[in-house]
């Protein structure tokens, strides 16, 4: 039979401040003083796990409740709880916990009343009685008796074993052909026996043989050794070197074949096949040289060029567990590079001082150590030498600080290098080998990203950004755009003016601990003059930059920006804030967004030939490996690679021939790809410049004839090859022919968007003909009615013209 279910308990009253409370004194004198009865909500009941017919039945009616929680629950629930009416009795009782009974027949009115006493709860539940302990028992030991025998001596007789068995004889026998002949016995010494050894080996029974069944037994992995050698034999004997001496005719017989019939008989039919092919110009000149036709600027091409990249140093740093992840060319100094290093195991507790984040700048001159080491405060993901300045640098870290250092007490240190018979190394023994500098401002952490820094890019000179980001001349310079995947950009300024960027490159002054002075006024209290908030063009969220490109053409101004996402997309924004009616400024909304990607994007570079170019490359597997954008024509890539199985983790245009640029992979090659040759595949892959992932490449153009290309990879080596002519030196009308190829790709585009537009929609007309036609029942019913009332109103129309409509309305009216 199911149980009864609780009545419901009587509503409360939502007036504020006058909540239903159930006193002590008010209630009637119905039930014992030391319980009180409770209406529990299925709410509290669940958080006390007293669920009616559940935690507690008609069987099982008692349930002990922590007196703490519900405590608690009267501090958070206020005069809304349940318990708050015995508040102070729940106080001074004198247990932890506390009896509640499930009250099913509801004989106090309610389905559960509260045990407030000790008493009353001894009087529910009885205690259970205390068990008296047992006396220890002792035991005392027996006194040995006399034996006496009962006959079981004879049954351990009987089991008693005994060699019954008879003795073994052994059984000589001579040699078949000696069998008959005489035999004579005699002595014979061990000492005549070779070597003093005798053995008469036994001969094995198989009815007496045991199986062995168990065996205790131990082993020992031993490495196998073998040791083996091979010797070629010449089995014939060959010459490796050989002169001959060409055939030579003599002169009559030079005059036989001149003059034979074969030969003129051969002229005579081939005569006709050679003057069809000069007609139709089909013979061509094999000795002519290809590459002095072609026209390229290099002399003597065919005899100088070396195909492929050509190693040229080799940056590394012994025992250091770290990642290069970002790599600068300085832009005045020959030779020297720069080279950020992260640690991958950041919250180890090692102090080492390879172990720390840093900046490490290498010269051509000396390859084996540093030059100069840049101390950061947390791992740096990018930084930028200042075009305007080269002596000072900006770098974003890990935990969303910009951070600034004054190399400028050290130029002439990295101009004329000092070379050492010793090699340096950068450890913690030797001290002052390297020349080390700690940064001389670092933002706030209040006012900069939430997330990681990921990119920073300097604007030109000659512009500077206000609050209202226009781009607009003036006498500053230093300004630069951060990034981050906290969704925004941020503008920076380190307030220096000409006057003062000119005393820049001299020595500065330095403070107690050896840091340049030159930005002491923003340490620590440094803050963006603005930021670019990047809101999704369609529904809600905002995009999560990783990289970014700024316009080029800046001055005339243009202040777009392509942005590439942490999700794959391609954004192009304009960092312009607008105003509202009420004047305040607000970031609009990005102007295009494009998915191509289906990783995060690792690449977004300009071309440095066609400032509208756009290069954009992913690091997720399975997905196209680079894009080629136009700015203004942002609803999709005018060039796209196919997918592949290794993802691209950095890319790079060529800094000399616009139709090059390299992509980097995971596992360690280089893929380089010229536009003019072919689209669908890299011209060359290069599988040996790494065992490890690529995390970022470098091009750098020095001279006319000389061009580097830093690569660093996921192990913190730094290798620097030499670009080969052949991809270093442009031909004739490369640049023309580069902007013909993506002018074509761009109107391929065009129609292609035409052509789906022109299809979406049809399709959307023949879908708007399906619904009409799968219109509900109602809305025909409605055109039906409209139909017959137009056909009544033209038959009283036509009715009233011939006269008939008033007598059928006289006969309508008897």
């Amino acid at each position: 039979m199911p149980s009864k279910k609780p009545k419901r308990a009587p509503k409360r009253s939502k007036k504020k401040g006058k909540a239903t409370e159930i006193s002590v004194e008010k209630k009637k004198p119905d039930h014992p003083d030391d319980i009180f009865p409770l209406a529990l909500t299925s709410g509290t009941q669940e958080l006390f796990h007293c669920s009616a017919d559940d935690d507690v039945t008609g069987e099982n009616t008692h349930k002990l409740l922590d007196k703490n929680d519900i405590l608690e629950d009267t501090e958070a629930r206020g005069a809304l709880s349940e318990f708050s009416p015995v508040k102070q009795i729940l106080l001074n009782y004198p247990e932890n916990e506390i009896l509640l009974v499930f009250d099913k027949d509801f004989t106090y009115g309610h389905s559960f009343y509260l045990v407030l006493t000790l008493e009353a709860k001894n009087r529910i539940i009885p205690p259970k009685p205390e068990t008296a302990e047992l006396p220890t028992e002792v035991f005392l030991e027996e006194e040995p008796k006399t034996w006496i025998s009962l006959g079981s001596e004879h049954e351990i007789n009987e089991e008693y074993i005994s060699n019954a068995r008879g003795k073994l004889w052994y059984k000589f026998s001579r040699l078949r052909r000696k069998f008959g002949a005489a035999v004579c016995f005699s002595d014979h010494s061990g000492k005549d026996v070779r070597d003093g050894y005798l053995e008469t080996v036994p001969e094995e029974e198989s009815q007496l043989s045991i199986k062995q069944m168990q065996r205790d037994c131990g082993t020992q992995t031993a490495v196998i050794h073998q040791s083996s050698s091979t010797q070629t034999l010449w089995k014939k004997m060959r010459n490796n070197i050989t002169q001959y001496i060409p055939r030579e005719l003599e002169d009559n017989e030079t005059d036989n074949i001149l003059q034979s019939e074969s030969l003129k008989e051969f002229y005579n039919l081939v005569t006709p096949q050679v003057l069809q092919a000069l007609q139709q110009e089909e013979i061509m000149n094999v000795f002519i040289d290809d590459w002095e036709a072609l026209g390229t600027k290099a002399e003597d091409w065919s005899e100088k060029v070396s195909e492929g990249l050509t190693l040229c140093q080799a940056f590394m740093i012994q025992k250091c567990n770290a990642t290069v992840s970002c790599i600068n060319w300085h832009p005045t100094i020959y030779g020297v590079i720069a080279v950020a290093l992260i640690r991958k195991n950041k919250w180890s507790n090692e102090s080492s001082r390879l172990d720390r984040p840093l900046i490490l700048f290498y010269s051509f001159s000396d390859p084996l150590s540093p030059q100069l080491v840049l101390e950061c405060p947390d791992n740096i993901l990018a930084f930028e030498f200042c075009p305007s300045a080269p002596n000072i640098i900006v770098g974003g870290s890990e935990n969303g600080q910009v951070v600034l250092w004054d190399i400028s007490a050290h130029v002439k240190h990295l101009k004329g290098t000092c070379l050492t018979n010793d090699m340096l190394e950068l450890s913690d023994d030797e001290k002052n080998t390297i020349p080390d500098m700690y940064f001389c401002a670092v933002s706030s952490v209040e006012s900069g990203h939430k997330g990681p820094i990921t990119d920073v890019h300097w604007l030109p000179a000659t512009l500077e950004g206000n609050s209202q980001p226009l781009p607009i001349k003036s006498n500053f310079l230093g300004q630069f755009v951060t990034c981050s995947p906290d969704c925004s950009l941020l503008l920076w300024d380190i307030q220096i003016s000409k006057s003062e960027s000119e005393s820049v490159d001299q020595i500065p002054h330095m403070t107690t601990c050896g840091v340049p002075n030159t930005f002491k006024h923003l340490d620590r209290t440094w803050k963006p003059l603005f930021g670019v908030s990047l809101s999704k063009i369609i529904g809600s969220g905002e995009y999560a930059p990783l990289r970014f490109s700024l316009a080029h053409c800046m001055d005339s101004g243009n202040t777009k920006i392509c942005i590439g996402t942490e999700d794959g997309e391609v954004v192009s924004t304009d960092w312009k804030m607008e105003e509202d009616n009420s004047g305040q400024l607000y970031s609009a909304k990005p102007l295009h967004c494009f998915s191509t990607h289906n990783g995060s994007v690792s690449t977004v570079q300009r071309s440095p030939f066609f400032k509208d170019i756009i290069l954009t490359g992913t690091s997720q597997s399975g997905s196209c490996n680079f894009a080629i954008w136009k700015e203004g024509i942002m609803d999709g890539p005018i060039v796209l690679s196919s997918s592949c199985e290794l993802h691209g983790t950095a890319g790079c245009w060529s800094m000399s021939r616009p139709a090059v640029f390299f992509i980097g992979k995971e596992d360690g090659s280089v893929e380089v790809w010229n536009l003019l040759e072919k689209t669908n595949e890299p011209a060359q892959v290069y599988t040996h410049i790494s065992n490890a992932k690529i995390t970022c490449i470098k091009d750098w153009t020095v001279f006319s004839k000389q061009h580097f290309l830093a690569i660093g990879d996921d192990l913190g080596r730094v290798h620097v090859f030499e670009i080969s002519k052949e991809l270093s030196t442009s031909f004739r009308n490369e640049n023309s022919k580069v902007k013909e190829l993506l002018n074509r790709e761009e109107t391929r585009m065009m129609d292609f968007l035409k052509w789906r537009n022109h299809v979406s929609g049809k399709q959307r007309e023949k879908a708007d003909d399906l619904v009409k036609k799968t219109e509900p029942m109602e809305t025909l019913e409605e055109e039906s009615l409209k139909e017959y009332t137009n056909f009544s109103l033209r038959e009283k129309s036509i009715l009233k013209n011939l006269g008939l409509l008033p007598a059928i309305d006289d006969t309508q009216d008897t």
